[in-house]
């Protein structure tokens, strides 16, 4: 009778929902079996899902065109009826069906990408609209999902901007003292990213705060006679905080008509130039009351294939600021490759400018191929291939023109940025037009 008892147990115990510890993977999350107590499919639960779908998708990076397919496709997969209003920081959602409607307005605030939540996101809402989970079950996974800490600790995003600091000033035309003062501040800049994580004031002042002790730095190093170029030093440790992304998704949005959407982006990659050249010309100031030593030796040259490594270094630090999955990063590499070539033949067939059309095309194609043959979101390849081609530097070089007086120099610069921007705008919306995603996330 005890093994009858016991083998019984056994049963029941395979038959029962598999629970998740708090140390499972996003996968684990994802994929674990339905709870059998979830909550059906009806109005509340799935608004809950959706609401929260659409915030993870929002703060991770993806544009409100994006996140209004996604959201329709998923309530078309559940029988609902939805309108959704996106912004960069607010979304007005109603859904309804034959008997009820239920509307919400919620704030978001905006993060950086995140590859590996888009990820488990991705698969998630396929699950929910294959019938294999109800909207309550999915509701509380995506809670786990986006409550989860980053697998990369704030000591390895800070290693990550050193090592993006360091290629970028090789990527930038730097000698070889620029490289190790630039690995040093990018550093510097990693760890004042870490401490604005904690405080939502500091957060805020980040922009200007990492302009002005860079730029105090960069001046400072050059005055003390240092053989260094002072724009490679000072522009390196900033690009990750240059807001080029942004400026690229503000035109695809303003050229899909969603004009609050592109609107409110643009005008937060402005405030983000400005914010950063108020920095850069506070520390510049000070560092130059500093007295001067004149150059101590000459720079080395630095050998062929540093030049040629360089890019594919910067892949790998990308790779860990955008928090990719570890089987994911060559496809980042990948990424970077086909931005790499695609800007040299569009330089080579349009010129600077107009050349970032071919690679933006190429790029959104290999990215739109990549999630229709393997079923992954198109972030993986389009996000890191398209941050390698934004103008983000041509912006900062505009704003640091002004700075100097010279007005028509910074319009000239603005503009060539605004081109830049379109043009890679163009040939992420032609790709789509070509190869239609799987999904819009």
């Amino acid at each position: 009778m005890d093994l009858w008892f016991l083998q019984a147990a056994r049963v029941m115990a395979a038959k029962r929902p598999r629970r998740l510890s708090a140390t499972s993977t996003l996968d684990e999350v994802v994929r674990a079996d339905a709870d059998g107590d979830s909550a059906a499919d009806g109005l509340d639960p799935s608004l809950r899902f959706t609401l929260q779908l659409a915030r993870g998708l929002l703060s991770y990076g993806l544009p409100a065109f994006r996140v209004e397919d996604a959201l329709e496709r998923l309530a078309d997969a559940l029988g609902f009826d939805i309108d959704a209003f996106c912004t960069p920081t607010a979304l007005i959602i109603t859904l309804q069906n034959d008997v009820e409607a239920r509307t919400r307005v919620v704030r978001v605030n905006p993060g950086g990408t995140d590859l590996a939540r888009l990820s488990a996101l991705y698969e998630l809402v396929g699950r929910v609209e294959r019938k294999e989970l109800t909207p309550g079950d999915a509701a509380k996974r995506l809670d786990t999902i986006l409550a989860r800490p980053s697998q990369l600790g704030r000591r390895g995003r800070s290693f990550a901007y050193a090592l993006v600091s360091a290629t970028a000033a090789v990527l930038l035309g730097g000698g070889g003292y620029d490289i190790p003062f630039a690995a040093m501040l990018g550093l510097l800049v990693g760890f004042l990213e870490a401490g604005a994580q904690k405080s939502y004031s500091l957060a805020r002042l980040l922009p200007s705060l990492v302009a002005f002790v860079v730029s105090f730095a960069a001046t400072a190093i050059a005055v003390q006679g240092f053989a260094v170029r002072p724009s490679v030093l000072l522009l390196a440790p900033i690009i990750v905080l240059l807001p080029g992304l942004t400026l690229t998704t503000a035109m695809v949005e303003l050229a899909t008509a969603h004009l609050v959407s592109g609107t409110s982006r643009l005008m937060g990659a402005v405030v983000t130039f400005l914010q950063l050249g108020f920095g850069v010309a506070l520390g510049r100031h000070l560092a130059e009351l500093m007295p001067s030593v004149s150059r101590i030796t000459e720079s080395p040259e630095l050998p062929w294939w540093v030049h040629l490594a360089a890019p594919f270094a910067a892949a790998v630090g990308f790779s860990s600021l955008l928090k990719a999955r570890r089987e994911d990063r060559l496809w980042v590499l990948f990424a970077a490759a086909v931005a790499l070539g695609g800007s040299r033949l569009g330089g080579w067939l349009l010129g600077a400018e107009l050349g970032a059309f071919v690679a933006a095309l190429l790029v959104a194609t290999a990215a739109h191929a990549f999630s229709r043959f393997f079923d992954r979101p198109l972030a993986i390849i389009l996000t890191p291939g398209i941050l390698s081609l934004v103008p983000g530097s041509i912006g900062f070089l505009s704003v640091n023109s002004l700075l100097d007086g010279n007005v028509i120099a910074a319009v000239e610069t603005a503009f060539r940025m605004l081109l830049v921007a379109m043009a890679l705008a163009a040939g992420i919306l032609v790709a789509t037009a070509a190869v239609p995603p799987r999904r819009s996330i």
